[in-house]
């Protein structure tokens, strides 16, 4: 196999960070972890078809297919494992792990820059943060090249900020009073477990207690599995420390009998993936629900990274479990060329993207908050029980996509979280997810299955379900009746929602 004849890697082709710059040129470095995507074996396809049957069909109806079988039908075939292995010797780098459809491969930064073709350096965005940037596509030979979907790793997201000064500057919900507004059913999550991704985030275990303890609670301190040898320790208190903090702490107040596993993981494209292929095809734990509180602009990932996220989820579909993502929290993300973005994950179809409001103030009213993430999908079509999307989208004349969010819930004035030993009331969209995980960790303790990817059936019905939200706007656009791109269909009406997943269609 020949090293010098390479051909671009389809799909992984990115382009520079807006408005970073070039700053230094990468040294040497020690051995690092990058993760390989492969394509499936030969008959490996998943099988869209039937996740998207398990949508609209009542949760008892379902028959969903166990992680491990299938990730033995479609997992990568070990004869391209092998091929990898062989080229990947060559430049004395090794795979040193195997999951589904993708190997960690380990070696020394300029030896695995050689190996796929990279383009890298050293960047330096607006906030003067520095990082390892990956531009253009990567490049192997031919051979390599159509077995190989991407290799993720060399390119690092902006880190986290740190964090200010903490103080309470509202009076936040409990989780009684959450439960009792959204009217959550009489349960608890027994016997449910709630994955929860984090990415560069550490929560503290004293700080959960308090949380736990000050609502009179008692809840088991949430288990945390690293990914991709996310660090446990770091110097400063950053944003991603808050939001792994308010996670756990809202998942488990709402939720308190309910196992909650944590994901975490490095936050960048391979941590995201990775984390959530640990989540699906974990055999330990299994959990039947996934939060995910992070997303970034879809033009942010490479091509390959949303194709992969999208078969992750319908992955998740088909083993029956539930995925709610924060729709983000910067209104219609009016990025680089001046147009509104929607994040990734939070726009695939097989997900439930997750906006936020606020309480006006009167009991039932609530108002789209000015910031919540919301509009249309550039990469994925209206999906097909999401049609009043198309016609939304026409009425703000811009193209038809995937609707986001779906649902939504509160964020101000927020939910009592403790960081540091400091009450806290934390809202944001990344709230609003484990809101609704552990609303559904109920709905299934009642209903005695898991509920899945159950999204159509709320479109479906979702006269009754929800409050919807008609005030309020995120400056692009505005809150209305049915649905709309800043609060979805609204916000739930827990009960309802667990009798409309009981039906027998």
């Amino acid at each position: 196999m020949t090293t010098t004849q390479r051909v671009p890697i389809s799909g992984t082709e990115r382009a520079i960070w807006p408005g970073s710059r070039q700053v230094a040129p990468l040294t040497a470095d020690s051995d690092v972890l990058l993760t390989a995507w492969l394509r499936p074996q030969r008959g490996g396809d998943l099988d869209r078809a039937r996740a998207l049957a398990l949508g609209a069909a009542a949760p008892a109806a379902r028959a969903y297919v166990d992680r491990t079988t299938l990730r033995r039908q479609t997992d990568a075939d070990p004869s391209d494992v092998e091929l990898l292995r062989r080229y990947c010797n060559g430049f004395g780098i090794s795979i040193v792990e195997t999951h589904w459809r993708s190997v960690t491969i380990s070696g020394p930064v300029e030896r695995l820059i050689a190996a796929f073709g990279a383009t890298v350096a050293i960047f330096e965005d607006g906030l003067q943060q520095r990082f390892r940037h990956r531009w253009d596509a990567l490049h192997a030979p031919a051979e390599v090249a159509s077995i190989v979907r991407g290799v993720f790793g060399l390119h690092q997201w902006p880190r986290s900020r740190k964090l200010g000064a903490l103080q309470r500057n509202a009076q936040p919900l409990l989780a009684k009073d959450v439960a009792a507004r959204y009217r959550f059913p009489d349960a608890d999550g027994s016997g449910q477990t709630i994955g929860l991704v984090q990415l560069r985030g550490r929560f503290e275990p004293k700080d959960f207690s308090q949380c736990m303890s000050a609502q009179g609670l008692n809840v088991a301190l949430p288990t945390i599995k690293r990914v991709d040898g996310a660090a446990v320790m770091h110097e400063i208190a950053t944003t991603h420390d808050l939001e792994a903090s308010l996670d756990v702490q809202i998942a488990g107040s709402l939720a308190p009998a309910a196992r909650i596993i944590v994901y975490e993981a490095p936050d960048d494209e391979r941590g995201s993936l990775d984390a959530i292929r640990e989540a699906i095809f974990d055999e330990e734990y299994a959990p039947s629900v996934l939060s995910i509180s992070y997303g970034w602009p879809e033009q942010m990932w490479t091509p390959v990274a949303l194709d992969v996220l999208d078969e992750l989820f319908v992955a998740a579909s088909l083993v029956g479990l539930s995925v709610f993502c924060s729709s983000g929290d910067h209104g219609a993300e009016l990025g680089y060329d001046g147009k509104p973005h929607v994040l990734a994950p939070a726009s695939n179809p097989f997900v439930a993207g997750c906006g936020a409001t606020v309480i006006a103030g009167a009991a039932v009213d609530e108002q789209a908050w000015e910031r919540t993430g919301g509009g249309f999908s550039r990469r994925f079509d209206v999906p097909p029980w999401q049609s009043t999307a198309r016609a939304c989208a026409s009425q703000y004349g811009v193209a038809p996509g995937r609707g986001v969010p779906d649902v939504a819930a509160q964020e101000s004035p927020g939910y009592y979280v403790i960081l540091d030993g400091v009450e806290l009331a934390m809202g944001g969209t990344s709230a609003v997810a484990p809101v609704w995980s552990a609303l559904t960790a109920r709905i299934n303790q009642r209903i005695g299955v898991r509920s899945g990817f159950f999204v159509p059936i709320l479109y479906a019905q979702s006269g009754g379900l929800f409050t919807g939200v008609t005030a309020g706007s995120n400056d692009t656009y505005r809150a209305a009746e049915g649905w709309n791109p800043c609060t979805g269909l609204g916000t739930p009406i827990g009960a309802a929602i667990e009798t409309a997943l009981r039906v027998e269609r």
